[in-house]
């Protein structure tokens, strides 16, 4: 019984170096939220360039948008802490993410609302004026949340 119990407690403690050798880094972790932001990006382009035409692709704006909603859904976990600007690693990221978790929540939740309601649009009408909310949000969030670009 003492052997099966010190093999677990080996295996156990195996199992935890290897998860925390396996951990992503900061600089990996803010590669891949600059990855998923570009996409966002990307995704939303694609959705105003189509809203903006004079006869605008509601399918285009439909394939977009369905990328664009799980990407602003799983937004708020792309900034575990250690990724802000203590990391070292050029982000945009303000330590107000952290600082004011609640209010940072409360822009990314006013994302995903917007995103829902893109993705239900079922003509060109709404999902204009979705794609109108969607920018607000977006806006709102970089105001406070993200360093001016230079």
């Amino acid at each position: 019984m003492r052997k099966l119990a010190i093999t677990i407690a080996v295996l156990a403690g195996f199992a935890a170096a290897t998860a925390i050798a396996q951990a992503p880094s900061a600089a990996d972790q803010i590669k891949a939220r600059q990855a998923n932001f570009k996409a966002l990006g990307g995704s939303f382009k694609t959705i105003m360039d189509q809203t903006k035409a004079p006869s605008p692709d509601l399918a285009q704006i439909k394939a977009a948008s369905a990328k664009l909603k799980p990407l602003a859904t799983s937004l708020p976990t792309w900034f575990p802490k250690g990724t802000g600007p203590e990391a070292g690693v050029k982000t945009a990221a303000k330590a107000e993410i952290w600082t004011d978790a609640a209010g940072f929540a409360a822009a990314a939740k006013a994302l995903q609302d917007a995103a829902a309601k893109l993705d239900a649009a079922t003509d060109v009408a709404g999902a204009q004026a979705a794609a109108g909310e969607v920018g607000k949000a977006c806006g709102g969030c970089h105001s406070k949340y993200r360093e001016k670009q230079s």
